[in-house]
C-alpha cells in the first residue's frame, strides 16, 4: 500500500509538471509575443544565436532558492524612474529576480506575476515582466544574450512594465557573477538588469 501511494504521488507530480509546461507554452502562443521555439528556449534556459551559431546555456543561473534578492541605493528621477547612475533623489530599493522562471509565490506585498520585482522602502511593489511572455535576443554589442520580458505591472489600460536581463560575457572573471539593477527607461517603462557571467562568453 505504501509503495502504491508513492507511485500514485509520483504520477501526480509528473502530470502536474507536464501540465504546467504545456500551459506556459500555450500562454506564449496565445499572446503571440514569442515563437514556439523561443518559448521552448526559455523553458530550457538556452538560446541559439543563429547570427553567430553560438548556443548559450544559462540553466545553472536559475537560483534553486527561487530568486536572487539584492538591495541597491538608486536614484529616483521625477518621482518615477529608477536609475543607478543619474542623480536626483536617492532611494533604497529591494530587487527580486529569477532567471527563466517566474517567482512563485511573488515576494511579500506583490500581487502581479513576474520574474523581476522592485520594492521601494514604502512597500510599493512592481513587476518588471512575466517570463511566460518573453523572448531571447542577442545583445546589441555581441557580448552575450538577453531576455526581454513583457506584461509586468499595469500602468494604464494599454501599458505595462517590461524588463530586460542582459547576460554579459565576464571576460577573465573581472566582475562578480551576480545580477544587479542598471536603470529604467521611463519612455517605455522598461527596467534593465545586468548579469556578468562566463556563460555569455
Amino acid at each position: 500500500a505504501e509503495y502504491m501511494g508513492i507511485l500514485v504521488q509520483t504520477l501526480i507530480n509528473q502530470v502536474f509538471i507536464e501540465t504546467m509546461v504545456s500551459v506556459q507554452l500555450y500562454v506564449c502562443v496565445i499572446l503571440s509575443v514569442c515563437t514556439w521555439s523561443s518559448c521552448v528556449a526559455l523553458q530550457s534556459c538556452t538560446f541559439n544565436d543563429t547570427s553567430t551559431g553560438k548556443v548559450f546555456d544559462f540553466t545553472s543561473l536559475i537560483n534553486p532558492a527561487g530568486y536572487y534578492m539584492f538591495k541597491q541605493q538608486v536614484w529616483s528621477i521625477g518621482g518615477f524612474s529608477l536609475d543607478s547612475m543619474s542623480a536626483d533623489t536617492q532611494v533604497n530599493v529591494t530587487f527580486y529576480l529569477q532567471i527563466c522562471r517566474n517567482i512563485f509565490p511573488p515576494p511579500p506585498g506583490c500581487d502581479d506575476i513576474g520574474a523581476a520585482y522592485s520594492i521601494t522602502s514604502d512597500g510599493k511593489c512592481q513587476s518588471w515582466g512575466n517570463i511566460d511572455v518573453a523572448i531571447f535576443d542577442p545583445n546589441p554589442y555581441k557580448d552575450g544574450a538577453n531576455i526581454k520580458m513583457y506584461h509586468g505591472s499595469m500602468i494604464d489600460h494599454t501599458n505595462f512594465n517590461a524588463g530586460n536581463v542582459y547576460f554579459v560575457c565576464n571576460q577573465d572573471n573581472k566582475f562578480v557573477e551576480a545580477p544587479f539593477f542598471e536603470h529604467i527607461k521611463a519612455a517605455n517603462n522598461q527596467a534593465h538588469f545586468k548579469f556578468f557571467t562566463h556563460l555569455a562568453c
